[in-house]
């Protein structure tokens, strides 16, 4: 087993709970495929370190698991030198708007490419994101909003936040994802009250009531286990970790897979994040537009021959 360790740079912090603008990670190599091993220690994993110490010694925990699962069907589909892409179709996904970056030049390419919705983080900050909705539904009319507060607010101030917008405002709103802790009796009041679309990232697995649209990230669980606990026919979101351009193909790889058996049930995902960070090797091989995700499907398995041919790996 090899690893190479590498580390993502981001203009600014990606959401509500994380200020950082260095990710680091490691892609890991076993027999000829390769995984992403991304953790996210705001969200309860073990530093990166720590994560290939585990590995190392044969244990493993939810990240290992995922990126061991990644780099097994990439491999199975290099061995055969296919890409893991053939014969399937992406979901189209919203834009993730990056809050460290220009307004104008954003709202020009969402609208100018026809992307139908961005995502953007919320925060406690509660003017600052009713200005930017009421400014961002003015430029870019018929755009759907998506917000995700990482369970950041109280339920009180996500009332507040909600009774500051106008009736434009709200109806633009496509779903608010992790408002507050999830409670499925107070979730279900809320939405009920309120007329709102929400959606379930945080405490998704056995949860079924209290929300409308369930948010799943292949890099960190299989959707397939997590929809079978589903109410039938509730719309899914897949999106990407917010990861190295391996884990984000592969989650666009599992993305096509349930757009194949789920068919409508698969609502627009978040898999265009490569802007998010700055550029390289890797993420010079995808691009967006207008929610479509360019893969890299000339190569093999997830893609990258020739960039991960010139990695300096190291034995673990």
């Amino acid at each position: 087993m090899r690893v190479f360790r590498y580390a993502l740079r981001s203009r600014g912090s990606l959401n509500a709970v994380s200020v950082r603008r260095t990710f680091d990670g490691a892609l890991v190599e076993v027999d000829g495929g390769v995984g992403c091993l991304h953790p996210w220690p705001e969200f309860g994993d073990e530093e990166v370190e720590a994560q290939l110490r585990i590995l190392k010694a044969g244990g493993t925990t939810k990240v290992i698991e995922r990126a061991l699962r990644m780099a097994s069907v990439d491999g199975e589909a290099r061995r055969r030198g296919v890409s893991l892409f053939e014969g399937l179709v992406v979901p189209v996904s919203h834009y993730s708007w990056d809050g460290n970056g220009d307004f104008d030049g954003q709202v020009e390419k969402v609208v100018s490419e026809g992307w139908r919705a961005v995502k953007t983080k919320g925060t406690r900050d509660l003017k600052e994101l009713v200005d930017w909705l009421e400014k961002f539904v003015t430029v870019a009319p018929g755009v759907r909003a998506r917000v995700d507060f990482n369970s950041c607010l109280s339920e009180g101030e996500f009332l507040t936040w909600w009774g500051m917008m106008g009736n434009e405002v709200k109806g633009a709103v496509d779903f608010v994802e992790d408002p507050f802790g999830y409670e499925a009796e107070r979730w279900e009041l809320v939405r009920k009250e309120l007329g709102v679309r929400l959606a379930l990232d945080k405490g998704l697995r056995g949860a079924v009531e209290g929300f409308d649209v369930a948010v799943l990230k292949p890099g960190r669980r299989d959707w397939r286990l997590m929809v079978a606990d589903l109410p039938e026919g509730m719309p899914v979101v897949l999106t990407s970790a917010m990861d190295h351009a391996i884990g984000q193909s592969f989650a666009a790889w599992e993305a096509a897979c349930a757009l194949k058996e789920l068919g409508a049930r698969v609502d627009w995902c978040g898999l265009c994040t490569e802007h998010l960070f700055e550029r390289d090797a890797f993420f010079e091989r995808l691009g967006s537009l207008g929610g479509e995700l360019k893969v890299d499907r000339e190569g093999t398995g997830l893609g990258f021959d020739e960039v991960l041919r010139g990695l300096d790996w190291v034995e673990l």
